[in-house]
């Protein structure tokens, strides 16, 4: 999609409370020399690359233990607590209440967001959906709710648009065969049930490439159980917009090979719905780039979509 650099506008470091920044130290067992805001993504929590005063790198998250985001960050702590220490991620060394704020240490990645349209560095990320997909088959994490609890209220738009009525703005192609998108769309949940531990929000901007060409996946605050082919499924909207033909990659990789391409067609269809119902929200005050990304998003799954089923 749109390019997530600078699109967060974050909490910098010397914002935080003092006394919240001092529990953050205490944890780490140094001070904090520098702090580099990290301005990627869209959610408006401290994230900062630290560098301390005994030498030592960390990448520290925290946000206002009040903040309806802070459901989130919990849940990024819990899963990355968990996960084999095989996976191939930061590690959690603590997620914390301090001072009515919520904080999680990681160790520091030095490494930039994968470029998709660069064959070696989307043959690594590739690679790495591979490695997820093996190592966290089954779950090794009890208690995560399913990916259609999870997403079956957010991946149905069509047929709620197909009953309620489609917004005005709707695009003509949409709105066309907006029937024929409502029956797609009804198919996906009874294909999302497995066993696999699911990340559910891989981009680029969600990875790390480092130095020697391996990818790290970071941010596991969505986790769900279900199908091994819908993270890569997820993962080809930021495939299409770097202008790679996603569908050789489905018909080669593990994870997708053998799925019937009727229901990766519907869950292209329900990521669709939800990008044409999300994009007609407002964007969160802080975050006021989530409109431009939302747009991109519906636009080239659409024309994912579109090249799929080759409706008129």
């Amino acid at each position: 999609m749109t390019d997530t650099t600078g699109t967060a506008i974050r909490t910098d470091w010397a914002d935080v409370p003092a006394a919240v920044r001092s529990a953050i130290e205490c944890v780490v067992g140094a001070g904090v020399l520098e702090a580099e805001t990290q301005s990627g993504g869209f959610s408006h929590g401290v994230a900062v690359r630290a560098l301390l005063t005994d030498g030592r790198r960390v990448f520290v998250k925290a946000i206002d233990a009040d903040d309806d985001l802070v459901r989130m960050y919990r849940t990024e702590a819990r899963t990355a607590a968990r996960l084999p220490d095989a996976i191939p991620t930061p590690s959690l060394h603590a997620g914390f209440d301090a001072e009515g704020w919520f904080a999680m240490v990681f160790d520091d990645v030095a490494g930039r967001h994968p470029r998709l349209d660069r064959e070696d560095e989307r043959a690594a990320v590739l690679a790495t959906v591979e490695d997820l997909r093996r190592l966290l088959t089954p779950s090794p994490i009890p208690g995560v709710p399913t990916f259609a609890e999870v997403y079956g209220p957010e991946l149905n738009s069509w047929q709620r648009y197909a009953e309620e009525g489609p917004p005005a703005d709707l695009d003509e192609w949409s709105s066309r065969n907006l029937a024929r998108l409502a029956s797609l769309e009804a198919i996906w949940p009874d294909h999302a049930a497995g066993t696999t531990l699911l990340h559910t929000d891989l981009r680029p901007d969600n990875m790390l490439r480092r130095a020697d060409g391996s990818v790290v996946v970071i941010d596991w605050a969505w986790p769900c159980v279900g199908a091994s082919w819908i993270d890569l499924a997820a993962l080809v909207p930021s495939l299409v917009a770097r202008g790679v033909d996603p569908d050789p990659i489905l018909a080669a990789h593990p994870a997708t090979r053998d799925v019937d391409p009727v229901v990766v067609d519907a869950f292209a269809c329900g990521v669709l719905g939800y990008w044409e119902r999300a994009l007609r929200r407002p964007a969160p005050p802080r975050s006021p780039h989530l409109y431009r990304y939302r747009v991109a998003a519906a636009r080239v799954t659409r024309e994912w979509l579109r090249r799929r089923v080759h409706w008129q």
